[in-house]
């Protein structure tokens, strides 16, 4: 999809379903045709299953998403050509970076999974933050340490989300505040009530391929430009998703063009 401004984010979503399925009882199957093995044996120290399943997930659909944006722009790679590592140190450990091959443009990758799907999105341009979760109850204490006054203010009140579920609202919130600060390159462990934001403008609805999450009646997927207190010329551009039980947000830093 275009974001707004132009640039190109493409999206893929991957149900853990059938990837716990493959890694339990078809060893032949999805995973080895799209990881590589030092993917898989990364995914394989982590002790639970469910986080296991989830981090292949997410490598699947991260191969998927890059995938398809190239070839989109006249790279018709395999999913195998492809490597996904991750930083392994300073404030941004555990970000996901691509590995290409030679002469093929770099891309930006985020990779998100919350209760059964995994969604990761990719940029040839600038940087780019996703986060999902589901709309679940978010405590009282739990609002009042994620979110400064004016956000709240701003989440109670906007029309956007007024015919919305507390939860969603909250929920969606969390989303817009995780994404950030993955975009921004503050860091997967920086303060949410470091990384702020006063509100949006809304850009119109917008028809975004996220199976299991847009794809029924009263879904919501939106087009937006954050606003935050920095100083860059470019703004925040993203996408808010309310559907099936979760919550979405992806946003794109174009500030920082070409891929970090």
């Amino acid at each position: 999809m275009l974001m707004p401004g132009g640039p190109r984010i493409t999206f893929a979503v991957m149900p853990q379903a059938p990837v716990r399925r493959a890694w339990e009882t078809h060893p032949q199957g999805i995973i080895p045709r799209v990881l590589t093995q030092a993917e898989v044996a990364v995914s394989g120290m982590h002790p639970l299953l469910e986080r296991r399943v989830a981090h292949l997930a997410g490598r699947i659909a991260a191969k998927f998403a890059l995938v398809h944006h190239l070839r989109t722009h006249g790279h018709p790679l395999e999913a195998r050509d492809i490597g996904i590592t991750q930083r392994m140190a300073g404030p941004e450990e555990g970000r996901p970076v691509a590995q290409l091959p030679a002469g093929v443009p770099s891309c930006d990758l985020s990779i998100t999974h919350s209760h059964g799907l995994a969604v990761a999105a990719a940029t040839g341009r600038g940087r780019i933050g996703i986060d999902l979760e589901r709309a679940s109850p978010r405590s009282s204490a739990l609002i009042e340490e994620a979110f400064t006054q004016v956000e709240q203010d701003w989440l109670s009140r906007c029309e956007l989300l007024h015919d919305r579920t507390s939860d969603e609202r909250w929920n969606l919130g969390w989303c817009i505040k995780e994404a950030l600060v993955k975009c921004t390159g503050h860091g997967l462990r920086a303060s949410l009530q470091h990384v702020t934001f006063s509100g949006w403008t809304d850009q119109g609805a917008v028809s975004v391929p996220l199976p299991a999450l847009t794809d029924e009646a009263g879904a919501l997927a939106r087009c937006i430009t954050l606003h935050t207190p920095r100083t860059s010329s470019a703004p925040l551009t993203g996408l808010l998703a309310l559907g099936r039980g979760y919550a979405f947000a992806a946003l794109h830093d174009l500030s920082e063009d070409g891929a970090t």
